[in-house]
């Protein structure tokens, strides 16, 4: 996800900066001073500060070697996005076969040991304890280096566990067991990460190094666990049918019933908000949606003498979906065209179901073993939308 203050574009894509990048900026020209500061005293801030932003532009050069991968393949890419524990690109959809993703995966590596291998070169190059150039090629060729080894670990959210996820892809031919075995090794080393840390804290003395460790198995922890809770939730989205979510809430009623009776019977003694939907029927034939907005719009004095089918919208001008039609598929008609809600048709045309979001949340709910309230449910109902922190749309586009 992109995030952060847009600071402008490159090769078409938004770049985007993390805050806290400020202040990794100050530290890091603090600590490369002071690799400048026997030969160049008066200018050793300058010079680690140079280094420091050399540093992020090889961040920025390995999200690119991503970026311009995925767009060969025809992804598109949202953002990037440059943090204090790297950087991030945003793409706007999955790769579509193991071998795409490897390729996306293994480019941003390769860039960075690139890089390490050419300041390195330069660096024995010159040869010189006394060049700046030379301090500064040396430096960066180390760092590099170190970042292009650390993003092959083999576990997710690293580009080593994409590596991982696109082999176990290609070797079961389930893309949702690859993320799954991924994420797990992205677990084990978190897990690491952070045993390691506190032993350097404590074993050695050296605190900060060891912090350093910790934050960084917890990120790698944290955002393993997510790969997996969104898997899970990616999965049951690829399931889970129409016929599967919807309900039965509504009620068939005759088409030729007068609108006088329709009004007394079923309107006058229920509250709008608890009154389902009806559908009018003749012939043994469901004819449409009756719209109870038109009937309290409409004259009094004409309920005695019009029927339902004046106030029917004919199903042919529903949004409709089949039985088998993915929950996909439902949310995004629900979502790109604003709808309440969908009808659901049987085999043979007529009304099966109707559908809404708090539908769709409620069979994810069942699927997933979520405990959610069915008065929250309701009131998604009631609102007609999906929580703000549950963007099904975006999600599904991952799929």
């Amino acid at each position: 996800m992109k995030g952060g203050i847009r600071v402008g574009a490159i090769l078409g894509i938004p770049l985007y900066i993390d805050p806290s990048l400020l202040l990794i900026l100050g530290l890091l020209t603090i600590d490369f001073s002071a690799s400048y500061a026997r030969i160049a005293p008066n200018l050793a801030w300058v010079f680690g500060l140079i280094t420091a932003l050399l540093l992020f532009t090889s961040i920025l050069l390995h999200e690119l070697g991503h970026s311009i991968t995925a767009r060969s393949n025809g992804i598109g890419i949202e953002a990037i996005t440059l943090n204090f524990l790297g950087g991030l690109t945003s793409m706007k959809r999955e790769s579509q076969n193991p071998g795409t993703e490897f390729k996306v995966a293994i480019a941003g590596p390769l860039v960075s040991l690139a890089l390490g291998i050419i300041f390195l070169l330069v660096a024995f190059l010159l040869r010189s304890p006394q060049s700046i150039v030379s301090i500064m090629a040396l430096q960066l060729g180390q760092i590099n280096l170190v970042l292009g080894i650390f993003n092959l670990l083999p576990g997710l959210p690293l580009d080593g566990g994409q590596l991982v996820k696109a082999a176990v892809w290609k070797y079961t031919g389930n893309y949702f067991t690859g993320i799954r075995v991924a994420a797990r090794c992205g677990q084990v080393l978190g897990w690491f990460g952070i045993s390691w840390g506190f032993a350097v804290s404590f074993s050695s003395g050296q605190f900060l190094s060891g912090l350093w460790l910790i934050v960084l198995g917890w990120f790698i922890l944290a955002n393993a666990g997510a790969y997996l809770q969104i898997t899970d939730l990616q999965q049951a989205l690829s399931e889970l049918t129409a016929e599967a979510a919807m309900t039965r809430d509504f009620r068939i009623i005759d088409a030729d019933m007068p609108l006088r009776q329709f009004a007394d019977e079923f309107l006058l003694l229920q509250e709008p908000e608890t009154q389902p939907l009806y559908f009018a029927s003749s012939n043994g034939r469901d004819r449409g949606m009756v719209m109870p907005s038109e009937l309290r719009n409409s004259d009094r004095q004409e309920w005695v003498t019009k029927t339902i089918t004046d106030i029917t919208k004919p199903l042919k001008s529903l949004d409709v979906v089949d039985l088998n039609v993915k929950i996909t598929e439902v949310i995004k008609l629900l979502e790109t065209k604003k709808l309440r809600e969908l009808t659901v048709l049987s085999k043979v045309g007529s009304v099966a179901g109707v559908i809404d979001r708090g539908d769709v949340v409620r069979a994810l709910s069942q699927k997933l073993n979520w405990r959610i309230p069915e008065a929250y449910i309701k009131q998604i109902k009631s609102e007609g939308r999906f929580p703000v922190n549950l963007n099904l749309l975006e999600i599904i586009a991952q799929i």
